[in-house]
């Protein structure tokens, strides 16, 4: 056989080999320093192994409780819930002889341990607290209700509200006070009015004071509400209500038109035959 198929027979050999597990390849070593921190050098198997207090598998723990930690510290550390004393557990949990960690008296950690129809188990502390709406006082109440402690219920304060539902028709529910508060337009006081209206108390609504107005129907026909800036009935144009409203060689009429005074005049018909009416002085000539 020629030295190139010797070759590729013996590679062929030691491949079939190592496939078939026959090829070992042990961490040898000869000093501890060869080794991981969390183990030693044994030198009758020049092999490393845990060292004391340290593992390399869950079998080399108390399988019952305890599992092998191999992705930090290699050591036997206790499964979840599971115990050898109360230092094992959560500040709220004892430890069981069962070695189970259990809540310790006057804690829970489900609601089947408080009293279901008031409470229940709360993940954050684990005491029994009530349940929403429910209390035992006061204290277990938002700061605008209070507690009925005949039926463990807290109640809205007079006033006081969750929702607009919890307040009157003219009235929204003010989500940061809890406070029912007038509506748009309506009003409990004069103080929820602009300072041109006032509070009808009976209806709740603000409505226009003496003097002002907020809708037309409340002015004379030769006026209009000034909505946008007075809220006063102010004279349309070409309207009159006084002399004052017009120029000063008219006079307001009983129609509340600007007419020509007596010598002045507006058209050629306030003048005589053969006299036309200068536009500009409205004097006839």
């Amino acid at each position: 056989m020629s030295r190139n198929g010797l070759s590729l027979l013996l590679s062929f050999a030691v491949l079939s080999l190592a496939l078939a597990g026959c090829v070992a390849t042990p961490q040898g070593c000869t000093v501890n320093s060869q080794c991981e921190g969390w183990q030693y050098c044994n030198l009758t198997e020049k092999a490393c192994r845990p060292a004391p207090g340290f593992c390399a598998s869950d079998q080399e723990c108390n399988a019952t409780t305890m599992s092998c930690d191999l992705n930090a510290t290699h050591t036997c550390t206790y499964l979840p819930g599971r115990c050898g004393s109360d230092l094992n557990c959560e500040a709220w949990q004892i430890c069981s002889a069962d070695q189970d960690c259990k809540p310790a008296p006057g804690y829970c950690d489900s609601d089947a341990q408080c009293d279901q129809a008031l409470e229940h188990c709360s993940p954050t502390n684990h005491f029994c607290v009530p349940r929403a709406g429910f209390c035992r006082s006061d204290s277990d109440c938002n700061s605008w209700e209070r507690c009925d402690t005949g039926v463990k219920r807290c109640f809205l304060m007079a006033g006081r509200c969750n929702a607009n539902t919890d307040c009157g028709s003219w009235q929204d529910c003010d989500p940061k006070t809890h406070i029912c508060a007038p509506k748009q337009g309506f009003c409990s006081n004069d103080g929820n009015c602009e300072s041109w209206a006032r509070c009808d108390i009976p209806n709740k609504k603000c409505v226009a004071r003496q003097g002002f107005c907020d809708a037309d129907n409340q002015c004379n026909y030769w006026e209009y509400c000034d909505l946008e800036n007075t809220h006063a009935c102010t004279v349309k144009k070409d309207y009159c209500g006084t002399d004052n409203d017009c120029s000063i060689w008219q006079l307001c009429s009983s129609s509340h038109r600007c007419g020509a005074r007596r010598g002045y005049c507006d058209s050629d018909a306030n003048c005589v035959a053969g006299e036309v009416c200068n536009e500009q002085t409205h004097l006839c000539q």
